[in-house]
């Protein structure tokens, strides 16, 4: 009888088949190769960033392993997420960066650390990480194939949430103009030098401002807009230079709103902190403003998605795949203001 009980009792306590811990649904999912896995990077922000993001991996992760590293490519963090991956069975690492433009420290960063850039840039050493006893800079040890993908950059996703976010400021669009307003990348070898797309040797910083003027065009033409522009703001510390930046800004949508009703629309991943800037550089100008960046939008879940299976079909993309041999002793680089994320 007291055998029967104790029987009894323990079938209680042990899980059914199919119900155990971690496998709630298949009990070897997880042993089953996946063609590949993803790793989203990003730089981080708002209430609003990190409410769309969780929405955004909560989705993707019911069609393929993903894993998300917020902050400035910080290797451990990014390290952790590999494994985790690799323990998942992926055959594939496929890296994508959440950000604005493919021209951005971060974006340097992580060509570094997968393999795809031979040596780490200023920008690498004067993040945060240094002054926390990151004395030497190490890749990635993926042992796997690695795909690297571009920003957002200039996907039509982008045109065309930008598109929708003018057209809701929008009354009559044949006869309005779209200033597309953007704030720049920080690159320490930019720092001090004016921004402008004439210069001989193009900046990383002139690069996207290139892209911002062509998605500005793109955004005209997708919305039957009579005109558009675009600008830059600087992210210099110097203040002289952010200053300059501003008044050209309002400079422009001032001679615009002579002509025509100006609608402005941020270039940014989410619309707060950015907004502050660029309302503040367009304090007194009769303009109509968006304050929604590229998040919340459910497109942006679908360009990850498009862009994950994409890369899974792309070749491994490492050229250097010294994984986590100390490749150089971190010089003595001055300490500079980091960015703020948008």
């Amino acid at each position: 009888m007291k055998r029967a009980v104790l029987l009894a009792l323990l079938a209680l306590l042990l899980p059914r088949p199919g119900t155990g811990v971690g496998y709630p649904q298949k009990p070897l999912a997880s042993l089953e190769p996946k063609p590949f896995g993803v790793l989203l990077l990003g730089e981080g922000g708002d209430k609003v960033w990190k409410d769309s993001t969780d929405a955004i991996l909560r989705d993707l992760s019911k069609k393929f392993p993903i894993e998300f590293v917020v902050g400035q490519a910080d290797i451990k963090l990014i390290q952790k997420s590999v494994e985790s991956l690799r323990a998942a069975h992926v055959q594939k690492l496929v890296v994508i960066p959440l950000c604005r433009s493919s021209q951005s420290p971060l974006m340097e960063q992580i060509r570094f650390i997968f393999g795809l850039r031979k040596d780490p840039s200023p920008d690498f050493f004067a993040a945060s990480r240094t002054g926390a006893g990151y004395a030497l800079v190490r890749r990635v040890q993926a042992k796997l194939p690695v795909v690297v993908t571009a920003a957002l950059d200039e996907s039509a996703v982008v045109s065309e949430i930008l598109t929708s976010r003018a057209l809701s400021l929008s009354r009559h669009p044949e006869e309005e103009a779209v200033v597309l307003v953007g704030i720049a990348p920080a690159f320490r070898e930019d720092e001090g030098k004016p921004l402008g797309p004439t210069k001989k040797n193009p900046t990383p910083v002139d690069e996207y401002a290139q892209s911002l003027a062509a998605l500005a065009e793109r955004v005209r033409a997708q919305g039957s807009f009579k005109t558009a522009a675009s600008a830059v703001l600087s992210d210099s510390p110097l203040q002289s230079q952010r200053e300059r930046t501003d008044a050209d800004l309002r400079r422009l949508v001032r001679q615009m709103s002579l002509e025509r009703r100006v609608l402005v629309v941020p270039h940014a991943l989410t619309g707060v902190v950015p907004s502050r800037r660029i309302l503040r550089a367009l304090q007194g100008v009769f303009m109509r403003y968006n304050h929604q960046g590229l998040l919340p939008d459910a497109r942006i879940e679908r360009w990850i998605e498009e862009t994950a299976r994409q890369g899974a079909a792309t070749p491994d993309m490492r050229v250097y795949k010294d994984a986590g041999k100390p490749l150089h002793t971190a010089p003595a680089f001055p300490r500079v203001r980091v960015q703020e994320a948008y």
